[in-house]
């Protein structure tokens, strides 16, 4: 059996590392044969593994020896047994868990995904409309699998959404997740500035319409190629989040519908009150816009002129 040398992949917004040599000593973690490092993030390493069990190759992602001990150890079980909750085709599968007693390596197993992150896609510029309307329906439709299990995802944002070969849709990194109970006040703030919502920043507790937040940031990135809340500084984006109102994605792309507009103006609401009511409904709001034919390049044409004619009039 042949396997690639490169991994072409990102696990949960992990920098893809070109064939990292694996000490010997660490070539195993638990019954699993590590292969090689494909990933490095802040708190752990995703690496290639072999399952001689059941002869498959795997994902294992990897955490500091810290998680092994006391309560941390306690806490890791409880999250690991929450993200194996959630079932989905658009939700990376967690295969097993454990800790590795000899090294104190506490894993998740994962499936092994080729393909890539949404993130690396982005830096081309934006996606098709009616592609990224049915990529983020994906994703949308997996948070409420996770939301009804109790379980909001934390950090929705391109880099934890991996493209497969197929196109289809895998997010990643539930890792994060807590219970949709669970107070966050106390919780230090995680995931990218970017893609965060109101309640988070403020320190306020997050529910399921927090997720739907940061898809909405997702998808209008997707549609106009740039992010709705971008700045310089982090204090420049968590002023934009809190006070600023985007403009509609048809000024920069003017081929998207008004219903789009008014769909994204509801994710991005700054009130959970006032949002999507959940990832459920925007995924069924998402799922026509998906099937949307391109406008023609004739129909581009009159939509500009008629957008150049009505500034010329209100100028």
């Amino acid at each position: 059996m042949c396997f690639p040398a490169i991994a072409r992949i990102l696990y949960a917004g992990h920098k893809l590392e070109r064939n990292v040599p694996v000490q010997s000593e660490s070539r195993k973690v638990g019954r699993y044969e590590i292969l090689e490092v494909i990933g490095v993030g802040a708190n752990s390493r995703v690496a290639r593994a072999f399952d001689p069990l059941i002869a498959r190759i795997v994902a294992i992602k990897l955490f500091p020896s810290e998680l092994a001990r006391g309560e941390a150890r306690n806490r890791f079980v409880q999250e690991a047994r929450v993200v194996g909750q959630i079932s989905h085709p658009a939700v990376i599968a967690l295969h097993d868990m454990g800790v590795d007693e000899p090294s104190q390596t506490p894993y998740l197993v994962m499936e092994y995904i080729k393909g890539q992150p949404l993130e690396k896609l982005l830096e081309k510029g934006s996606i098709p409309f009616a592609k990224a309307c049915a990529w983020a329906a994906e994703v949308a439709t997996a948070l409420a699998v996770a939301h009804r299990k109790g379980v909001i995802h934390g950090d929705v944002k391109p880099a934890n959404i991996l493209i497969t070969e197929e196109d289809r849709v895998k997010l990643t990194d539930f890792g994060m997740a807590r219970l949709a109970s669970r107070d966050s006040k106390d919780t230090p703030l995680l995931g990218s500035p970017a893609y965060w919502c109101p309640e988070q920043i403020v320190g306020k507790p997050q529910d399921a319409r927090s997720d739907v937040f940061s898809l909405g940031v997702v998808l209008y990135e997707m549609v106009t190629g740039h992010r709705p809340f971008d700045a310089e500084s982090l204090q420049g984006i968590c002023s934009r989040i809190l006070s600023s109102t985007p403009l509609p994605p048809s000024h920069a792309n003017p081929s998207v519908p008004a219903a789009f507009n008014e769909l994204i103006a509801s994710c991005l609401a700054k009130d959970p009150a006032q949002r999507c009511a959940s990832a459920g409904t925007l995924a069924e709001r998402l799922h026509p816009m998906s099937r949307r034919n391109p406008p023609s390049t004739a129909e581009q044409t009159s939509s500009q002129r008629n957008r150049v004619g009505h500034l010329l009039r209100s100028a």
